[in-house]
């Protein structure tokens, strides 16, 4: 069995899919076309045909048009410039809805005693009347043609049965369109003209009355106030006060702090009597020390006088300059150290100089003593600096009350700051309102001014460039009514044709039967002779091109044959009819021309064959032998083919499937294996009964026989699945192409040689002196008689 299963493979084709695949194959279209070609085009001339017919034979309809220019009557007094082009659509489309409205229509009509017009009432049924009919049959395009396409123009036609009456209707709707246009105008513009005049006189007494306002506001203003972008003067005093007061306050900080120091000074220098304390007195800052040299100036201008000189020695005038070069020695210490600081080599050379004075003021200090340089109105140390807190307070004085002052002047400078300010934001909003009345009566102005004269140009500017003609016929057209039906004729036939296509789930050729049950191709045969003939009409094919499709076969089963690994052959089919027992009987014929010995067991218990195709008696068969009635060696009959021998189906039966199942056949198949090169065995359809399922396991090989010209896809995939479920082995099929029809492809591979010189009749013969041809009778399909 493993042998056959590669001798199986060995001939299978490259792809091989699955049964559910085969079931829904790929669509091809053009092979549709192919094989429903003359559908197709009979289908398209008769399309053809009906277009023609409907040109010359139908309604004839004819069209009148018009076409008209539309354009808003602004006059050029807008002060939009352009326009956008959305805005000339929305003009366009509400003319044409205005057109084409059932009121305008229905006006047009009753004004014109066209509503029950005689050419239109035929076109009319139970549900519309003319004014529905001539909406249905009124076509409005905008735009011009090529460069012109985005023109504000319509075209509007209307077809109509009858030519000079698709004018009449026409030209009624184009009048009652343009009258209703200017009733519209007048009767909008006459009222608008009216709201407009009242809101301009509305607008001009709110505007007179804001500028009364703003005229009342300016008369009380303040004095400084010189309108919009003045400066507010109080605000900048306000400023300078307060950078002043600020000033001030940090003086008075510094003069208050100045003074506890001294005051603090003052209090240790009384507690340290005796004490020398001219080092104090750099505690008096520059300012108030120049001051302090004016007032010590005064004191020795008292002193410098003639009784004083001649009262006093020279020695004591010298001391006197020493002590006032003392106070200015501080006094440049004092301004050094604030400039460089205290370790500075000026400020340390003024220190030496300074303790050079004091130690002469020791040296000389009855000469020093206040009383004798200036008496007893002399200044001292301690003096000065109480002459010092003098000054102090008398700064601090001043400040205090020049702070007062600075306060009262700011609070006042704010608050007329303030007011003006107001002022200044009341009339920027006086200003804006009478800036927004002002605007808006100019806006009524131009309103007004455009109302007026829109209202002399009727609002639109509607110009019929092309005014309503008699109507030229427009339908049907031969041209297109032929194409028209061509067209139609063609889609129908292909709609029809792979509808058919679809239905029939037939094979189409020889190849998508290979490619469908991924069985090797045994050969393929068309006509066959009758089985009326026996078995004298098996050995007539013989050189017929039918007979080269049993010598494929063979040729391709009888290695397998003759090494031993293929001792039993069963034949089946899906269906009744087709033509499995011819196809058995064919081989047996055609393998005992090779010389092997051949038995055909006839296992259709139910129809049998065999024995007409090879004119034996059918009692004492198969079934006899299964009922244990016979033997196989009492059963086989020879035939009038040379090494071919059958078994018939013997005595009718009505449990053929339980003859079938019992371990007796087995039996016999054995008992012919060792007698015989080769067992044939003729089997029911597969999907018909059950009996081949029973019988196919036990046989080394089976074969498929398809009839295409009646087998369906469907059927083919389930007698595939049937015997592999069952175990048979199928090795390959034959063909039957009877009454496939010419549509049936056969063409390619080795079928092609079935129509060579090769398979041709010899050279003719002389029989009786007369000239004949050695060609057989034409036969007759196997599916023409019973299996």
């Amino acid at each position: 069995m493993a042998e056959l299963t590669e001798l199986s493979s060995r001939y299978q084709p490259p792809v091989r899919r699955t049964y559910a695949e085969d079931d829904g194959e790929a669509f091809n279209l053009f092979s549709v076309i192919h094989r429903q070609r003359w559908l197709i085009a009979l289908l398209t001339l008769i399309g053809l045909a009906a277009g023609i017919a409907y040109a010359l034979y139908g309604t004839v309809w004819y069209e009148s048009s018009a076409k008209i220019l539309i354009n808003e009557k602004s006059a050029g007094l807008s002060n939009q410039q352009t326009r956008d082009t959305v805005v000339h659509e929305d003009i366009l489309a509400n003319h044409m809805e205005l057109l084409r409205s059932r009121k305008i229509i229905a006006e047009a009509l009753d004004a014109n005693g066209l509503m029950d017009l005689d050419s239109v009432q035929p076109h009319l049924g139970e549900t519309n009347d003319t004014v529905d009919y001539v909406i249905d049959h009124m076509e409005l395009v905008k735009g011009g043609e090529g460069s012109a396409k985005t023109a504000r123009s319509l075209h509007v036609s209307l077809k109509h049965t009858d030519a000079d009456d698709s004018k009449i209707l026409l030209t009624a709707v184009l009048k009652r369109y343009e009258q209703f246009i200017i009733d519209q105008v007048e009767q909008v513009m006459g009222r608008a003209n009216d709201l407009v005049n009242e809101a301009k006189e509305e607008v001009e007494a709110d505007l007179i009355a804001a500028e009364e306002e703003h005229l009342k506001s300016r008369q009380t203003a303040p004095l400084f106030f010189q309108g919009e972008g003045s400066s507010n003067v109080y605000q900048d005093r306000y400023r300078r006060l307060q950078d002043e007061l600020l000033q001030v306050e940090i003086s008075e900080s510094t003069v208050r702090t100045r003074l506890e120091r001294v005051l603090q000074t003052l209090e240790e220098m009384e507690a340290e009597d005796g004490v020398d304390h001219l080092d104090k007195l750099a505690l008096i800052d520059s300012e108030s020390m120049s001051r302090l040299g004016v007032f010590a100036g005064l004191q020795m201008n008292v002193a410098d006088s003639p009784e004083f000189r001649a009262a006093m020695p020279a020695k004591m005038e010298e001391a006197r300059a020493q002590f006032t070069h003392l106070l200015e020695l501080n006094s440049e210490k004092q301004r050094l150290s604030a400039l460089f600081g205290p370790g500075h080599p000026k400020v340390q050379d003024i220190d030496n100089q300074i303790t050079l004075v004091k130690e002469f003021l020791r040296e000389n200090e009855e000469l020093t003593a206040p009383t004798n340089a200036f008496g007893d109105e002399s200044l001292s140390p301690e003096g000065l600096l109480r002459t010092y807190v003098g000054f102090l307070k008398h700064d601090l004085a001043s400040l205090e009350t020049r702070k007062s002052e600075l306060q009262l002047l700011a609070g006042d400078s704010e608050k007329k700051a303030k007011e003006l300010i107001e002022f200044e934001l009341r009339d920027m909003v006086l200003q804006k309102k009478i800036d927004r009345q002002q605007a808006l009566f100019d806006g009524v102005v131009q309103q007004l001014l455009e109302l007026d004269t829109a209202s002399g140009l009727s609002g639109y500017l509607y110009e019929f460039l092309e005014v309503p003609r008699t109507g030229d016929k427009v339908w049907p057209n031969l041209p297109i009514a032929a194409m028209g039906g061509l067209m139609l004729g063609l889609f129908a036939g292909m709609f029809l044709a792979v509808a058919n296509d679809v239905r029939d789930g037939r094979f189409r050729s020889a190849a998508e039967l290979d490619e469908a049950i991924g069985l090797m191709s045994l050969g393929m045969v068309d006509r066959l002779n009758s089985i009326r003939q026996g078995v004298s009409g098996l050995m007539e094919v013989e050189t017929s091109p039918n007979a080269e499709a049993f010598r494929l076969g063979r040729t391709i089963l009888l290695p397998e044959i003759r090494a031993g690994r293929m001792k039993t052959l069963g034949f089946t089919s899906p269906m009744q009819g087709d033509g499995k027992s011819t196809m058995t009987a064919n081989f047996a014929v055609s393998f005992s021309q090779v010389g092997l010995k051949v038995l055909l067991i006839d296992a259709d218990l139910r129809r049998p064959s065999v024995h007409r195709y090879f004119s034996v008696n059918r009692e004492e068969g198969l079934s006899d032998v299964l009922k244990g009635e016979k033997q196989l060696t009492d059963v086989i009959k020879p035939t009038d083919a040379e090494g071919v021998y059958v078994v018939t189906a013997g005595s009718t039966t009505r449990a053929a499937a339980e003859l079938l199942q019992a371990d007796r056949l087995d039996e016999t198949l054995e008992i012919a294996k060792e007698d015989f090169d080769i067992v044939l065995v003729d089997l029911p359809p597969v999907l018909a009964v059950s009996d081949p399922v029973i019988v196919l396991p036990r046989l080394d090989a089976s074969v498929l026989v398809v009839r295409v010209g009646r087998v369906r896809r469907d059927e083919v995939a389930n007698t595939m699945r049937r015997v592999e479920a069952s175990g048979g082995h199928l090795v390959g099929h034959m063909l039957n192409t009877f009454g496939s029809g010419k549509k049936f492809d056969t063409t390619g591979g080795y079928f092609g040689y079935y129509q060579s010189d090769y398979t041709r009749s010899g050279p003719k013969q002389s029989v009786n002196g007369k000239a004949r041809t050695s060609v057989p009778r034409v036969p007759i399909s196997a599916a023409d008689r019973p299996e």
